[in-house]
């Protein structure tokens, strides 16, 4: 029997990275225990996910290590992929069953709502898991335990991270150009703060849109959380995989339904929640520092705070909007100050305009399907490795690539370049390679395969000292919050390999 329950990863839900409401279906295990029964008042509570080619039946399911650009709440985590491991009896790429499941979830929940009182978007980018039971890793895990375990959220948490782009934009815009979608915005910025209205409660908070004179242009209350239907695809089609384990070309994609109450400015639940800051003062710009400022009457009260600039693309005959973008997170400092915490560039995300007229569930996955699989197509990959560039061997090691050329008006950029991040306390920047390039050392278990690859012996190695030099140096200069403990780590490698040479 399906239940509903709460798979939330942390009690804050930034709107990007949102983490919602679990809900797929209950697998009996030995227990005599009866599941709990649904709360019929609260069906929007829910969250279901589909593999690429599963049939659901006799599917196994593994936890792929991943170690690239996450949610800024799981940086220092160590994270994983859920990745189908395919029936060998049955034939690839039939997405008959996804859809099939898909559909019948989704006219579910809708048949009991009027179409305009939700809106419908897609969004792209990768599902992780933030916490695994050591009993999962590394194990072949049977798909109804897997849904057993990620809907009870003891043993499995997941986050779907939206703040994943793509390397060539141009080239992803030249062929929706082709689709019949017609630019009709540039660079337009839009500022989200979330504001409670009373202190900690998420069930009072407000979120004001500003534009980029910090004129409110619009107010409305996240009334539920979203539903969200998670499409999971086969990560083993990445190119990235041999490379660097960043599974950076592959999106997955959710469909969201989303509904939201619209109020005035003028609301008294807008004024209560403003506490007499006028709705166009809330934001500023410090003229001295070029910061963004909250005001001090509200700073305390503040839970969410982003800025999205966008170029907006619409299919007219379709009613379809394709917003890409750059996404900005900010934190508030003591002073008021917006600090930014995060920068990621082009993101993606679909909306559908006209919900008089609902899209149907086939439309949602076809084009969820098109154009993730279209965002694949456009994430460089680097033509020569590391070795190959007389940089050292070992296999977590990929600071310089040679990027895929195009024709010479299409701007490129190396993954790397997508994401990065500000340390909160000096705010100085680093990028998810940077965080890889760490979190590669502390997931080394063989000390011993950080300087020495398996098929090495000890008197191979006779550029040891300058590996440890140049490794040491970079962990020395990183701004990565757990460098440090990759550093020690180090140490204790190389100490460990120069007692057994000398020994030998």
């Amino acid at each position: 029997m399906p239940t509903t329950n709460n798979n939330n990863d942390d009690d804050q839900n930034p709107f990007a990275n949102l983490t919602v409401e679990t809900y797929v279906p209950i697998y009996h295990s030995k227990s005599k225990k009866k599941p709990k029964k649904p709360n019929e008042s609260m069906p929007w509570n829910r969250s279901n996910i589909y593999f690429e080619n599963s049939t659901k039946e006799n599917d196994f399911i593994k936890l792929v290590p991943y170690i690239g650009p996450s949610n800024t709440m799981h940086l220092n985590q160590s994270l994983y992929l859920p990745q189908l491991i395919p029936n060998e009896q049955q034939q690839q790429h039939d997405l008959s069953n996804i859809l099939k499941c898909f559909t019948k979830d989704y006219e579910e929940i809708t048949k009991s709502y009027t179409p305009s009182s939700y809106s419908v978007y897609i969004r792209f980018g990768i599902s992780y898991i933030t916490r695994a039971a050591s009993s999962l890793i590394n194990e072949k895990i049977p798909f109804k335990h897997y849904l057993y375990a990620r809907n009870h959220g003891k043993e499995l948490k997941t986050s779907f991270y939206t703040c994943k782009g793509v390397t060539s934009p141009k080239q992803l815009l030249s062929t929706i150009v082709k689709q019949n979608y017609e630019s009709i915005c540039s660079n337009a910025y839009t500022y989200e703060i979330q504001i409670y209205g009373k202190i900690n409660d998420v069930n009072s908070v407000l979120h004001f849109q500003y534009n980029e004179d910090f004129e409110c242009q619009s107010v409305f209350h996240r009334m539920d959380f979203p539903v969200n239907f998670d499409f999971i695809r086969d990560k083993t089609a990445s190119q990235f995989r041999s490379i660097d384990e960043s599974y950076s070309d592959i999106f997955d994609f959710r469909v969201q339904l989303v509904r939201q109450k619209e109020f005035s400015k003028t609301d008294p639940k807008v004024l209560q929640t403003l506490r007499d800051v006028p709705i166009d003062q809330v934001l500023s710009m410090d003229p001295s520092t070029q910061m963004l400022h909250v005001t001090s009457k509200l700073q305390k009260f503040v839970k969410y705070f982003r800025c999205t600039r966008s170029n907006n693309y619409q299919n007219l005959s379709e009613h379809i909007l394709i917003s890409i973008g750059s996404y900005e997170e900010f934190q508030l400092n003591h002073r008021g100050q917006c600090q930014s915490l995060m920068k990621a560039s082009n993101t993606m995300v679909i909306e559908f305009l006209d919900m008089q007229t609902p899209p149907s569930a086939k439309k949602l996955f076809d084009i969820g399907m098109w154009f993730s699989s279209l965002c694949q197509t456009c994430v460089d990959l680097p033509t020569v490795a590391a070795h190959q560039m007389n940089m050292p061997t070992f296999k977590w090691f990929c600071d310089v690539v040679k990027k895929r050329s195009y024709q010479s008006s299409v701007k490129s950029m190396g993954v790397n370049e997508l994401t990065t991040y500000k340390t909160q306390k000096s705010q100085q920047t680093y990028t998810h390679e940077e965080l890889k390039f760490v979190k590669h050392i502390l997931r080394e278990e063989n000390l011993r395969e950080i300087f020495i690859k398996s098929d090495d012996t000890i008197e191979q190695i006779d550029t040891l000292n300058e590996k440890y030099k140049d490794i040491t140096n970079r962990l020395r200069n990183s701004e990565v919050p757990s460098a440090k403990l990759a550093l020690k780590k180090v140490d204790r490698a190389y100490h460990l390999i120069m007692k057994e040479s000398f020994l030998m």
